[in-house]
């Protein structure tokens, strides 16, 4: 469960509450079979915190991973039928997405040692991308629901300035050989 919580995440970094209430009829959708087989996820507007819909076709290697969470493992976390991707063992119904999250939380800290939180996955998403594409906030703003450009330059700005002065030295001044080392 908490593997296919973190590969949705990672492909989507989507808010706890939306994760945490994922049903496979409303929200998941799949797409061919096999090799082939890929997830579809889309969780409308009037659903979503700034009510911009969610919406992602996830890679061949997580469609995967989730179809075996749910083909194989979902039904063992709760014996009630029901459609949440994340049932309450309980009850069937989806988990809270405070508790979820705690739990996803303290699962990632007892798996790795990392200290990382669902929302962090928001983050560390924009990080990683504005680390390899500094100065492309539009892209960041799409994949994290932003409504705003201003929003997304407000968090980000600062880090993708330093790594547009290093890739401006990586692609003009190796060039001149006025880089370090060359």
């Amino acid at each position: 469960m908490y593997a296919a919580a973190i590969t949705i995440l990672l492909s989507c970094p989507m808010r706890m509450k939306n994760l945490a209430s994922l049903d496979i009829d409303k929200h998941l959708t799949s797409h061919g079979h096999g090799a082939g087989l890929r997830y579809s996820i889309r969780v409308d507007a009037n659903e979503v915190k700034n009510h911009s819909h969610v919406e992602v076709q996830l890679n061949a290697k997580n469609s995967r991973l989730l179809d075996k969470y749910i083909m194989q493992w979902r039904h063992h976390i709760s014996p009630i039928a029901s459609t949440a991707l994340f049932p309450n063992r309980g009850n069937g119904t989806a988990r809270p997405s405070s508790n979820f999250g705690q739990t996803l939380t303290a699962e990632i800290y007892r798996q790795t040692g990392i200290g990382m939180n669902p929302h962090l996955f928001r983050h560390f998403a924009a990080y990683l991308y504005l680390q390899e594409r500094p100065g492309d906030f539009e892209t960041v703003r799409r994949f994290l629901g932003h409504k705003k450009l201003e929003t997304t330059m407000t968090f980000y700005a600062e880090l993708s300035n330093k790594w547009a002065h290093e890739h401006y030295d990586d692609v003009v001044l190796k060039k001149w050989g006025g880089s370090d080392g060359k």
